[in-house]
This record gives C-alpha cells, structure tokens and sequence, in this order.
C-alpha cells in the first residue's frame, strides 16, 4: 500500500487532472473557430439574399417589364431580355432568373429549359410574393421536375397592379459555388427551410438528415443544438428571410479519443502497478512464504485432508524444524483417526447385531406355547399356519443379512400378525398397503414387526375387534426422497405425556417399549439422526407411528457411525 500510495496514486490524479483540463481547453478553442466559421457562412448567404432582394426591388419597380409582362405577345423582347442578362450579369453564378406574368407563365428566363414553364400564382412561391408585396419571398422549390432546390420571387406591379413575378431559383451546384472554401472535407453543412426542411445539404450533413433530427427535438422539447453522430451542432437564422444555416463540425475529442487518452493512462498506472507489485512480492516472499504455506497446509488439514504434507527445504533451521513436527503431528492424528474409524465401526455393527438379537424373544416363547395347546387340544390345521409362520420369522432373525426389501419385511408383518389372529382368536386384523414401485426399497429387517407387536400387545389388548394398518409411501424431503412406514391402531393408546417423553429421546429408558427403543436406535446408526421413529395419538383413539428411512432401493452392506451419512 505505501508503494502504491506514493507512485500510482499521484500519477493517476495529475493525469486525469491534465486529461480534463486539456480537453476542456482545446475543446473551447476550436468551438470559437466553428462559431467565426458558422458566422462566415450565415453571413456569405445573407449577403447573396440581400443582393437578390436588390435585384427584384429594381426589377419590379421597372415599368418596361411590367408592360412587356401584360402583353400577351413577344414585342420588345430582345430589349427585356438584354436587361434581365445585364442586370444579373453579377449574380447568374449562384442562381438562374425568370420573369413570370401574372398568369404564372415564364416569359423570360436565363436558364435553360424554362421558358414557358407554368406556376401556378395561387400556390407555392408565387402565392407567398403575391401576400407579400414589395418584400423578396423564400421558399424551398415546389416542382421536382425542375433542378431548384430554392426559390425567391417578388410581386412585379404597376399602376395598373399585378404584372408578373421576379422568380430566382438555386439548384445545388449554386449553393457549391455560393458556399465554396467555407467547410471543409470533414465538415457539413445544411440549408433548412422555415418549417425545418432540408433544401440543400452536403458533407456529413448528406447522412445525418438533419431536418428530420432537428424537428424530432423540437417535438419533444429537447435541446436542438446538442451533438449529433459525434458533430458539433452550430444552427443560426438568416434574419428576414426564413432560412438556417446549420454546420456539422467534428468533435476534436470524440469518445474513441477520450478513450484512448484513458487507455494510455491505465497503461502507464498498470505498469507501475505491476512492478510495484513484483517488488513487494520479491521482498516480503522470503519473509512471509513459509507461513502462507503452513497456514494453507493447516486449514487443508482443518477441511479434513490428512494427508497434507508440509515441505521441509526452508533454507532457516527454524521452518525446517517446524515444518517436521507438523508432518509428524499429522501423521499421528491420521492413524488416531482411522483407529477410531473403525472402532466406531465394529462397535456399531456389535450394538446392531446385540439390538437385533433381543428383538422380544417373548414373542417366540408365546408363540411355541401356542403351538403346544392348540395342538393338543384341537388337533386342527392352524398348527401347520403358526409353525410355517413362526419358522419364517425365525430365519429371518436368524439371517446374518441386517437388510432387507419393504416386500419382504411386509411379509414378516402379515407372518407375524397371522400367528397372533390365531393367538388371540381373531381380536383383531392387520392389513399392509404399499405402492409395487417401492417393492425393492431397502430398509433394515425385522423393524416393522416390532411396531407392529407393540400395537397388539399394548394398543389392542382390551379391545374384541381392534384393527391395525401398516403403510408404506415416499415422501418429499429437504434434500432427497424419503421413504415412510406408518403403522397405525384403534386401541386404548398412549398417554401425550409418555408420547412426548418417548419422542424426546426417552424410547431407551422407557421398560414398557423396548422394541420402539430398539427400531429407533437401528434406524439412526444405519441412516443418522435425521431418520428414525416418531409417536403421535391418533384424533380419534389409537396410536400412529411413524418409522423414516432414506428412499434408495440399492443394497449396503457396510454399517456407518452415526452421521456418518
């Protein structure tokens, strides 16, 4: 910062102070010259209309072209014409000249191709010089067919009133020579009628159709002499004749060269920035790179990379010191880590297999029991059921598989609450609903059945007609599917109070629930603390439970620590 603070930061500002103070300095000076340039050729035009206006003047006070204008034949028109080229002898450069009688019929002309040629008096320029008798009328051409971009007339009277009109018309090569040597190549220039149309334009004028431009401005009340396609704008009026003058000067700083006055400057300030940059590097790389390096290798080690190894060629005996205990260090903790990995592991496979063996072996000692009194005292079929029954339960518990299909453990539950229908003398029925596309979900075995337990020995004990419903559906979660098992009674059900203890983490305390203790602790050290078993006390009478497990429908066989999912 102190590098950068003392070499770029004045530079910067010094050079954008002279960038601004240059530009606005020669900006100013070269917008003086395109006023004087603009006031040159407003002043050339007014000019030329103040001779054109002499010239009619003069014209329309002769009586002897009055006269001539009322006859309807020739007569003396070898002496008219010998006036009308003497006296525009000076001016037939920059215009052609025309006398029309009354009727707006060139009599007299010295262009070619007009003699004549009708305008109509009561329309266009001779309609405006006949409002306005004794002032010089001016008005953009009216007829295409003719080479005028420009008119002039003025009313020719006598005593006798009307006689004709002094018409001058300008075509483009006449406006080229008025305005020769006032504009150069880069320039543009635009003559605009009262109305703001163009009558004659050349240079950048040509392409920028500046009436249209002009008018837009004015019919949305902006500014009319800002910029136009990077030009400067200079407008002024000929006064008394209705005509402007407009003149499109190039912009001595257009964007592009702002811009590459800028790009210098940011050139020259990233050069030095760049150097400033490689000395603070060459100077403070020595003294800071080898704790950037153990600070970079600790928080590797932090994100759980135990296998970063921190280099020891430090040329100070300090960091190579350092540096060697690091590695040790970390190479200790990645053998702790892994011995207790798996510790963790076998002791979770250990604790599952242990919960699965001591799923209520009151059930089979109940279920044996069974066997021998039905067997002796009825002598009837249902032994065949409870044995076929209790022998697929049995393998299943006895199954070093710890997972199973939904199809599968549905199967158990119907095995299971079949021998209990036969136990308790039909008190009660089991029904199991599940969608066939989650057949093959897995979840682990011999989970179900105990809730399922739980309900008839608890829920249903005192009830003659209880009933039990077990079903499987995939629920949204906040991050993948879930699959969800709910098993729900119509009995006597549990208390809020032992709900809620139970819910709360009370399931391995609770003596009355071991089985609900057991199915919950399975879920969360295969799946993790987001899984699990859930009680709630139906609206009606009963109990619902809710078991969650991850939806996947592939086979693990490894067992994970807790959260290690």
């Amino acid at each position: 910062m102190c590098f950068l603070t003392v070499s770029v930061l004045p530079l910067a500002v010094c050079s954008l102070f002279l960038i601004q103070m240059f530009q606005m300095k020669v900006s100013r000076d070269y917008r003086v010259m395109d006023m004087e340039q603009a006031e040159e050729i407003n002043g050339r035009l007014e000019q030329l209309f103040a001779e054109f206006e002499a010239l009619a003047q003069e014209f329309s006070d002769n009586g002897e072209i009055a006269a001539a204008l009322r006859q309807s034949e020739a007569g003396n028109s070898n002496e008219i014409y010998r006036t009308l080229y003497r006296e525009t002898k000076e001016l037939r450069d920059y215009a052609w000249f025309e006398l029309y009688d009354s009727e707006g019929v060139c009599r007299y002309s010295t262009g070619a191709g007009t003699y004549q040629r009708k305008l109509e008096p009561y329309w266009g320029i001779l309609r405006k010089a006949a409002e306005n008798p004794g002032g010089l009328a001016v008005s953009s051409a009216d007829d295409p067919s003719t080479q005028a971009v420009l008119q002039a007339a003025m009313l020719i009277e006598d005593g006798h009133g009307s006689a004709g009109f002094f018409v001058i018309s300008m075509g483009v090569q006449e406006f080229e020579t008025v305005l020769k040597g006032t504009y150069g190549g880069q320039d543009g220039i635009c003559i605009l009628d009262s109305f703001l149309e163009t009558v004659y334009d050349a240079g950048t004028a040509a392409s920028e159709n500046i009436g249209e431009v002009l008018r837009s401005r004015l019919l949305r009340n902006e500014p009319i002499q800002e910029d136009v396609g990077g030009n400067s704008i200079y407008l002024d009026e000929m006064e008394g004749i209705g005509l402007y003058t407009v003149l499109l000067r190039p912009q001595v700083f257009t964007a592009s060269t702002v811009n590459s006055m800028y790009s210098v400057l940011f050139i020259m300030i990233a050069v030095i920035l760049i150097l400033c940059i490689l000395l603070v590097i060459k100077l403070s790389n020595r003294l800071s790179r080898p704790i950037h390096v153990l600070n970079e290798t600790m928080y590797e080690v932090q994100s759980g990379n135990l296998d970063a190894h921190m280099q020891e060629d430090w040329p100070t005996t300090e960091f190579v010191q350092m540096s060697g205990n690091f590695n040790y260090m970390t190479a200790d903790l990645k053998k702790y880590m892994e011995k207790q990995v798996e510790q963790q592991k076998q002791l979770n496979e250990i604790q599952i297999a242990m919960m699965q063996a001591q799923l209520n072996p009151h059930f089979l000692y109940n279920t044996l029991d069974t066997v021998k009194w039905v067997a002796k005292a009825n002598h009837v079929p249902e032994i065949v059921t409870l044995v076929s029954k209790l022998a697929k339960i049995l393998r299943a518990s006895i199954s070093r598989e710890q997972f199973t299909t939904l199809r599968e453990e549905m199967e158990l539950v119907n095995s299971y609450a079949e021998i209990q229908r036969i136990r308790f003398n039909g008190k009660f029925e089991c029904t199991c609903s599940y969608d066939e596309k989650l057949a093959d979900c897995e979840l682990p075995k011999l989970v179900i059945q105990p809730i399922v337990e739980n309900a008839v020995i608890h829920g249903l004990s005192e009830c003659e007609d209880g009933h039990i419903r077990v079903q499987a559906f995939v629920e949204e979660g906040e991050k993948a599917q879930k699959l969800v098992v709910t098993v729900s009674d119509d009995g006597c059900g549990i208390e809020q109070a032992v709900i809620d203890r139970l819910n709360n983490g009370g399931m391995q305390e609770h003596t009355g629930h071991i089985g609900l203790g057991n199915v919950d602790r399975i879920i969360r050290l295969h799946y993790g603390e987001g899984f699990g078993v859930k009680i709630q006390r139906q609206e009606q009478r009963g109990t619902l439970v809710i078991l969650t497990f991850p939806f996947q429908k592939e086979r693990t066989e490894d067992v994970e620590s807790i959260g290690g999912r």
